[in-house]
């Protein structure tokens, strides 16, 4: 075999999944942390937002990512980051909204469980699909790092284990919320 032909070397580290100026991922970001109620740092610690980021688009289109972004730009500008006022103006300009309330609550379930669920017949014949918009695993690693496991205090079934013993004592809850909080194992070391 000549020298010429040899394949190119594996990358350590893989190469930025989105092309996308980082203004808009960050965007989406902020967009995630809304839907969510998981600050940036637990959204950013799963690796997916770029993932997420390039799914939505695949899905839906360039166009339509941008209105929703832009659309909740407005209302993160208009109010404090958290807040009565800004929750009250988020449920009625993008989850109450036609167009954006569908696709942000695609955007919670494959925050929440890895999958993407198809739109509904109505929007997808206003706004447009793709052959993308089906009821689908987004990927693995989409469902290894489910914010429904954390929430629960759990793990993803077969993909992670979760430590010796883990089972023996419950789960511990975040102060007011009734979610859970732990070690990425969802054990906490013994002090």
């Amino acid at each position: 075999m000549a020298m010429d032909a040899l394949p190119a070397p594996l990358l350590a580290v893989p190469p930025d999944l989105t092309a996308e100026p980082a203004d808009a991922v960050d965007a989406f970001l902020r967009l995630s942390v809304a839907l969510t109620g998981f600050d940036r740092v637990e959204l950013l610690g799963t690796g997916m937002v770029p993932r997420y980021y390039d799914e939505l688009t695949r899905i839906i289109g360039a166009r339509q990512v941008g209105a929703l972004l832009a659309a909740a730009g407005r209302v993160e500008s208009g109010h404090p980051a958290s807040g009565e006022d800004f929750d009250r103006a988020f449920r009625e300009r993008i989850l109450d909204d036609n167009r954006f309330g569908p696709v942000a609550r695609r955007v919670v379930t494959m925050w929440y469980f890895g999958s993407w669920a198809q739109l509904p017949r109505e929007w997808r014949n206003t706004y447009g699909a793709t052959s993308l918009d089906v009821d689908r695993v987004v990927s693995a690693a989409a469902y290894r790092e489910g914010l429904a496991w954390v929430a629960a205090g759990a793990h993803p079934m077969g993909a992670k284990q979760q430590g010796f013993g883990a089972w023996a004592r419950p789960p511990r809850l975040r102060p007011g919320t009734g979610t859970a909080i732990g070690t990425a194992t969802g054990v906490e070391a013994d002090q």
